[in-house]
């Protein structure tokens, strides 16, 4: 797992944001897919809002994708095996980066036929705890025209990333970002990891 951090660590120390397909076995992918599903034909899930606690509001004009929040407490062993990871990643971070990275949260998402997230930041201007953003993407047979790609947007390019099943994405949660508009279900789990 060392390899898959520092590569990840490499990429976001040169590029602002990094990317691996090796993180999560097949079977791994695949479970966790199924247990998005069950939940979201359970109508666990929630239409998305913007903001935080403070500020939130619903606005379909900036994004209108469905979550559902993921706790700890509450999950099955695909999700345990998911914060394992999760985890061993923070540590490395905190340990060879001195991140000062206490805690994550994450929820899964899906994007409909045309569903989206207008250009964003994930940090808070009331709260800059947010410190790096991770999207795994569970989607099943993406293919070219699908859309729902990650626009990354740096001051001087613009880079878009396929929501390819099993593909990992980590990056500063300062850096602006968008979710162009899917024409196919798209699914991922995301979410941030936190200082104090």
């Amino acid at each position: 797992m060392n390899e898959i951090y520092e590569e990840l660590i490499e990429n976001l120390l040169e590029k602002g944001f990094g990317s691996v397909d090796n993180w999560f076995t097949h079977v791994e992918i695949q479970n966790l897919r199924e247990e998005l599903l069950n939940r979201y034909q359970n109508d666990d899930f929630k239409v998305a809002g913007i903001g935080n606690q403070l500020e939130f509001q619903l606005a379909k004009s900036i994004r209108n994708d469905e979550i559902l929040w993921l706790y700890r407490d509450r999950t099955v062993e695909v999700e345990k095996c998911f914060f394992q990871k999760l985890d061993g990643c923070k540590d490395y971070l905190n340990r060879t980066c001195f991140a000062g990275i206490n805690e994550t949260e994450f929820h899964y998402a899906v994007y409909n036929p045309g569903s989206f997230y207008k250009r964003h930041v994930d940090r808070f201007q009331n709260d800059d705890r947010r410190r790096f953003s991770m999207v795994l993407y569970l989607t099943d047979n993406w293919q070219d025209g699908d859309g729902g790609e990650l626009m990354i947007y740096k001051p001087d390019t613009e880079v878009k990333i396929q929501p390819k099943a099993g593909t990992v994405v980590f990056f500063d949660s300062a850096l602006e970002h968008e979710v162009l508009v899917s024409r196919t279900e798209r699914l991922s789990l995301t979410g941030w990891m936190k200082t104090l």
